[in-house]
């Protein structure tokens, strides 16, 4: 009864669907190793995961290799090891059953032997390939100095962590600072942390490297910041981004358009606005397009159909109200870092810049 159960083949389909969500979480274990930087708390208890993870992911998946949807996902994990491979090169106790099981499943899968031999030689190439290009962005990129973090901690709300690092070069070295979100990271199983990447903000850049050097955290109230910031200038302009300004529900563009129609936008109303061609408009583009979106043209097509777009998104820090400032996000109070005295980072700015914000990060490799 038992053998009929696990040899039925709607068993084996069923069982099969396991494979694309092991395949799932190799593809977000590649996603992350290019965005956050992998710290092992408990060296031990990753490997038994890996290993465990990766022998229940191969049982399976070779109990089901001649099903379609095992098939695609033995071809598709391989390729996606490159990356935590190249990036996470060094933590063998997380990568040796990764790279075991990806192997094991590839050559032992329900595909036939013609397609193992053409797949195996292009993922051959790959990793050769993958290899070759990463070694050589490190090697060109990585700078000629040698630097040590003689400080790091967290603020006091707990939303950033700073670190001080000392650079040694040809030309008496550097002292840099620089602040990161505290709360991005993910962590799973208290085991696997991953420390988030290309989105930290250098907040001083000393030269020649300085040997002391202080750090005090203060928490002060968004009003005084403002009184602060007004009184060294009227005039301090920030950009706001689209988002910002649909919370303030302000209009992000003032828009002329050749018939001489004028009109304040939001940015959602410029993003959707089209405008209707006549011939003489059609012969300056070139097209034979009846209407084109505005936010696709560019400005030398703009400047062609007499179309001109004034941007409001950059504005005076002092035209903002108290209330204003806490519909875009900046708490009543919060952390202020001072350098040797001087102030080098307020939470305020942060917010307002959207220093963290997910939007803007940077692919890391390094």
């Amino acid at each position: 009864m038992i053998g009929k159960f696990f040899a039925n083949k709607w068993t084996k389909r069923v069982v099969s669907l396991l494979s694309p969500f092991y395949c799932a979480v190799i593809f977000y274990f590649a996603y992350l190793s290019i965005f956050y930087k992998m710290d092992l708390l408990e060296q031990g208890t990753a490997c038994m995961i890996a290993t465990g993870s990766s022998v229940v992911a191969l049982i399976t998946m070779l109990y089901s290799r001649k099903q379609l949807l095992t098939k695609l996902s033995s071809l598709l994990i391989l390729p996606a090891m490159v990356f935590p491979i190249m990036i996470y090169f060094g933590q063998w106790g997380v990568l040796v059953p990764l790279i075991i099981m990806a192997l094991m499943i590839f050559f032992l899968s329900g595909l036939g032997e013609t397609a193992k031999t053409i797949w195996g030689t292009i993922f051959l190439l790959v990793y050769l390939l993958g290899a070759l290009v990463y070694f050589l962005v490190t090697s060109l990129f990585a700078p000629a100095t040698v630097t040590n973090v003689v400080d790091n901690g967290v603020s006091p709300s707990g939303l950033y962590r700073y670190e001080v690092a000392n650079t040694t070069d040809s030309s008496n070295g550097s002292t840099k600072v620089t602040i990161e979100s505290n709360t991005l990271d993910k962590e799973y199983f208290h085991v696997f942390h991953f420390k988030i990447r290309g989105l930290s903000h250098d907040v001083v850049i000393e030269r020649p490297l300085q040997e002391n050097c202080q750090i005090e955290w203060t928490t002060e109230r968004r009003e005084d910041i403002t009184e602060q910031l007004n009184e060294i200038s009227d005039n301090i302009e920030i950009t706001l981004s689209d988002k910002q300004m649909d919370l303030l529900n302000r209009d992000a563009y003032q828009v002329t358009f050749y018939d001489g129609r004028s009109m304040s936008m939001t940015q959602a109303t410029y993003h959707d606005t089209m405008i209707a061609l006549n011939e003489e408009a059609k012969t300056r583009l070139k097209t034979d397009k009846s209407a084109v979106q505005l936010d696709s043209l560019s400005e030398k097509d703009r400047n062609a159909l007499g179309v001109t777009v004034e941007n409001f998104k950059t504005i005076t820090l002092s035209s903002l109200t108290d209330e204003e400032l806490a519909k875009l996000g900046i708490p009543e109070e919060g952390d202020v870092m001072y350098y040797n005295g001087k102030v080098v980072f307020r939470y305020y700015i942060a917010i307002l810049e959207e220093y963290f914000d997910i939007s803007k990060q940077e692919i890391g490799l390094m």
